[in-house]
Parts: C-alpha cells; sequence; structure tokens
C-alpha cells in the first residue's frame, strides 16, 4: 500500500504545471486533469514561474497582452503571491544543478520547495527523473 505524497505544507507548480491550465488541451497534455487541481491542492509557485508563463503565452500562445495579463493575475489567484528566492536558495539551487545536471532555472524550483517543505509538481522530465519533483497524477494519489 502506498502512502500519499502530501507534503505538511502543500505543493509547489513550476511553469511546466502552470503553463496547462492556460494553453489548450491539445497543445497540453493532462491540461484538464491540470485544471481540475485548481482548489483541491493547496499550490503555491515562485516568481520565475510567472515569468516563465508570461514568455511561453507571449510567444506562443497568441493571445493579447490584456489576456496574457489576466491570465498571469489569474496565477496570483490560484498560487498567491510568488514564493521568491532566497539566498539560501541561491547556494542549494547551485548545487542541485550540479549535481542533477540542471538548469539554475529548473533547480531553484526544487530549493524553493525544500526550502518551504513542500512538494515540488513538475512535468519536466529534467526534475523528475532525479526524483525532486512528482507528476500531477503521483500527486492526486
Amino acid at each position: 500500500m502506498s502512502t500519499p505524497l502530501i507534503a505538511l505544507d502543500g505543493w509547489l507548480v513550476d511553469a511546466s504545471i502552470a503553463l496547462k491550465w492556460f494553453l489548450p488541451g491539445d497543445h497540453e497534455p493532462d491540461g484538464d486533469l491540470a485544471r481540475a487541481t485548481i482548489g483541491s491542492l493547496g499550490m503555491r509557485t515562485t516568481s520565475l514561474a510567472f515569468y516563465e508563463v508570461g514568455n511561453i503565452l507571449t510567444r506562443h500562445s497568441g493571445l493579447e497582452g490584456v489576456q496574457i495579463g489576466a491570465a498571469l493575475g489569474l496565477l496570483e489567484d490560484i498560487c498567491g503571491d510568488p514564493i521568491e528566492l532566497t539566498s539560501a536558495d541561491r547556494h542549494s539551487a547551485a548545487t542541485l544543478a550540479l549535481e542533477h545536471r540542471l538548469t539554475f532555472y529548473d533547480a531553484s524550483y526544487a530549493a524553493i520547495a525544500n526550502r518551504t517543505g513542500r512538494r515540488l509538481i513538475s512535468a519536466d522530465g529534467d526534475l523528475l527523473e532525479p526524483k525532486l519533483a512528482v507528476t500531477l497524477q503521483q500527486a492526486l494519489v
């Protein structure tokens, strides 16, 4: 019997999950599942996610500026104020990036999740493979 993966303080989502809330389902695997998690999991995200989501929506969604701004407002409504990277997180992220051959961006999500006692949810194989994050399906077990 497996134990549910529920962190004491909830979940941290990266941009790969947050984008699923805003991009069409035919472009995003598990988009419906991601949208169904809204309100059912205690989710937060980082300031980096706002930049990453904003960048993808600006470059690849076909949305107008006002729509992108509204989507980022909705991201804040879902996840609350973004969690910032601290000086301790920078050291932890650099160590994780070097150890697991990650980008510093990806490692920063894992570092913040570790500091805040949250479990990281991601669709990014670079974070899933070393078990620094779990999938949406695993989070809902």
